[in-house]
């Protein structure tokens, strides 16, 4: 059972919390959080992120950016990344969870989401576009 599921991406600040709060609601009996490889700690959610979010429901006045540690990566069930470099230094990083690290693009045949920052509002809405249907494709396996 996957009840403790990591979302991990680089600044923790665009892609992981908004695929954090984005899984979260569809898996609401799951733990969900995010991290960041190389992590803007403390910042708050990118704005237009959170815009988008926002727009949507979610609540991202809590969020501050962390780095991903050894403790947290053992001590969850399923470690989520967007793009396939993530997944290699994760597993280099900490070859005891090699198991569980896996793309959050895997069922959209391995889909690697793309950084959207200092990028538009749209190519925000395109990777927040992914990032939903990824989730809604994961829920549905763990569900």
């Amino acid at each position: 059972m996957f009840n403790k599921i990591l979302i991990v991406c680089v600044g923790n600040i665009c892609r992981s919390p908004t695929a954090e709060r984005v899984l979260q609601k569809l898996l609401p009996l799951a733990q969900v959080e995010s991290a960041g490889l190389d992590a803007l700690e403390g910042h708050a959610i990118e704005p237009s992120a959170a815009k988008i979010l926002n727009g949507r429901g979610f609540n991202t006045s809590d969020h501050l950016g962390r780095k991903v540690t050894g403790q947290m990566v053992r001590e969850t069930d399923l470690v989520l990344v967007m793009e396939v470099w993530q997944q290699q230094r994760l597993m280099k990083e900490f070859p005891a969870i090699s198991g569980k690290v896996m793309l959050l693009g895997k069922w959209q045949e391995g889909l690697e989401i793309n950084d959207p920052y200092k990028k538009s509002d749209e190519a925000f809405e395109a990777v927040f576009g992914q990032i939903e249907q990824a989730c809604e494709l994961w829920a549905r396996r763990l569900s």
